[in-house]
């Protein structure tokens, strides 16, 4: 049977749809928390589709769906998800901005190579609250995937223009193969006519509490269509009615950072 042009053209159309389509990017890597109570290490996963990204951890999964202008943040093990805005506000926005999510970054003059792909070093810095937050980046832009990562990235910045959480710095062009993200205490100055020794005690508690060292190197890259069912929160989750907090990296004297209850 021969087919009429009109068809012909139709299957066309369906068939660039096809070609053109998004396709997403799945990035898994290795994560090493170090701080005063020694190194943890663990493994997560970044999904990105067009407008969204999945992001799971060993202590919550992330999804951000960009089209709704919401973000999904599950405790997994107890089948419960709170909903945010984006950009989120207040201390989930505050949290989200500590991981080093929204941080103003710049181009290098280095580069490097991580495994097969070359990279570019980026650099950024922030204050939030009293934490100051200093990462680096080597970013592969041959990478698989890499347009579709910068895509959401870029479409996140564009939504949070209007935000506190906006970005003057650009945005790194490719997938980061390699990342530090070191987190420091600025202590409160010494008001004037405190004691001495109270002094010298205020100024040894600030010295002890150290750095958050935060690295994560990619392992694999795979380049597949996801599930629209990858971006959608569980039918069989419940709604919190206040979001899980969100794991602070705040250095601390005795201890590693305490994730509050889910």
């Amino acid at each position: 049977m021969r087919l009429t042009v009109a068809a012909a053209a139709a299957l066309t159309l369906v068939a660039m749809a096809a070609t053109t389509a998004p396709a997403g990017v799945v990035i898994s890597q290795d994560v090493a928390v170090t701080n005063q109570a020694g190194e943890k290490k663990s493994q997560q996963t970044v999904m990105v589709q067009g407008n969204k990204q999945k992001v799971i951890t060993p202590e919550r999964v992330f999804i951000t769906d960009l089209d709704a202008g919401k973000l999904y943040v599950l405790a997994v093990a107890k089948k419960t998800y709170a909903q945010l805005e984006i950009p989120p506000k207040g201390t989930p926005g505050t949290a989200l901005a500590s991981d080093g999510l929204f941080l103003q970054y710049e181009k290098g003059s280095g580069t490097g190579k991580q495994g097969k792909y070359d990279c570019q070093d980026y650099a950024g810095a922030q204050t939030v609250g009293r934490l100051k937050l200093e990462a680096t980046e080597c970013v592969a832009s041959a990478a698989p995937g890499a347009q579709e990562f910068v895509a959401f990235r870029k479409a996140l910045a564009e939504q949070l223009k209007k935000s506190p959480l906006a970005s003057k710095g650009e945005t790194p062009d490719g997938i980061p193969m390699s990342s530090t993200l070191t987190t420091s205490f600025m202590p409160f100055p010494i008001p004037d006519g405190v004691a001495p020794d109270m002094a010298a005690k205020m100024k040894a508690a600030d010295a002890g509490k150290k750095p958050n060292i935060k690295k994560i190197k990619v392992t694999k890259i795979e380049v597949k269509d996801l599930p629209a069912a990858t971006f959608v929160v569980p039918a069989d989750f419940s709604q919190q009615g206040a979001p899980p907090m969100l794991r602070l990296p705040v250095p601390s004297a005795g201890a590693s950072p305490a994730a509050a209850p889910h």
